[in-house]
């Protein structure tokens, strides 16, 4: 058995308790707090939310080899507290205790409180204990920063209600982190899927290749964010390859535009974007295909 250990982060948050324990109880929030540099992959999710029972896979890239997390939600208190515990995983134990406390009528504390033991009993205390507390500081660091940012992000556009937001390119690096915080701040996603569609999550049906989409599916959307198109950091720049990065843009946009046009009910704006760093940091400067590129 290794040594027992408590870890604890505390961090003023800019909304009341209940908000804040909303944030963490909508689709995404797992996601949301996952850091760059920890990469994991949410590979099987069962149960209900993060009621008692409900619960993750994770495959954690820790080193060379990936390793398996199974977390299982053991505990809640509806918009107070909620507890997961790891049934498989790096850890020979970790308890996880998220809590949302009040602090005045519009703020409250976020606590997350853990116990846990290293594996490998007392060698691993000796030789990973102070690499293992200083990656959770790092970790709580940036999962803190980014709810409170987040918080305070939505808060400036709460009276506007909800939205439903349609997204191209959902899957990718950019589409991804764009569902997420919108899901996490209350905000519907329909994703466009290439394939068979999740018709209870909201996914929309699409072949841009082919010229089809699910029309249908776009009625009722206040926005679409288009994010798709084949990698541009993938594969050799051939000419054919040039050419298939062009087509995914075009073709698929083309479509999105068309259908939109002939929609009863139109989204109140599209928005397209795709290697928009070309251009640098230019402020508020509106560029075209003839502007410069930036630095």
């Amino acid at each position: 058995m290794g040594k027992p250990h408590v870890f604890e982060a505390h961090s003023q948050m800019p909304v009341p308790s209940a908000d804040l324990f909303s944030w963490h109880a909508r689709e995404g929030a797992f996601e949301r707090l996952s850091p760059p540099w920890e990469t994991a992959e949410v590979v099987d999710r069962s149960g209900d939310g993060i009621r008692p029972g409900a619960r993750v896979v994770v495959k954690l890239h820790l080193g060379p080899i990936p390793q398996r997390m199974v977390a299982e939600h053991t505990a809640y208190v509806e918009g107070s507290s909620f507890q997961d515990t790891q049934r498989e995983g790096p850890f020979a134990k970790w308890i996880h205790d998220h809590r949302m406390n009040p602090s005045g009528p519009q703020a409250s504390i976020l606590d997350d409180h853990i116990q846990y033991e290293l594996p490998v009993g007392t060698l691993g205390d000796t030789f990973g204990g102070g690499y293992a507390r200083k990656r959770l500081e790092r970790m709580f660091a940036y999962r803190h920063s980014l709810t409170r940012a987040d918080l305070r992000r939505h808060a400036q556009f709460a009276s506007q209600g909800p939205l439903t937001v349609a997204i191209g390119g959902a899957s990718g690096m950019l589409g991804s982190a764009l569902a997420s915080f919108l899901t996490t701040g209350g905000h519907r996603v329909k994703r466009l899927v290439r394939g068979r569609a999740n018709a209870a999550r909201g996914d929309i049906s699409w072949a841009p290749d082919k010229g089809t989409v699910d029309a249908a599916g776009l009625e009722d959307v206040d926005a679409v964010v288009h994010l798709s198109g084949a990698n541009v950091g993938e594969g050799r720049w051939t000419d054919e390859r040039k050419q298939e990065i062009l087509k995914s843009r075009t073709e698929s946009t083309r479509l999105l535009c068309e259908t939109l046009a002939r929609a009863t009910r139109k989204p109140r704006v599209l928005i397209c974007a795709s290697a928009v760093g070309y251009y640098g940091s230019r402020g508020e400067e509106e560029v075209t295909e003839a502007s410069s590129s930036g630095d």
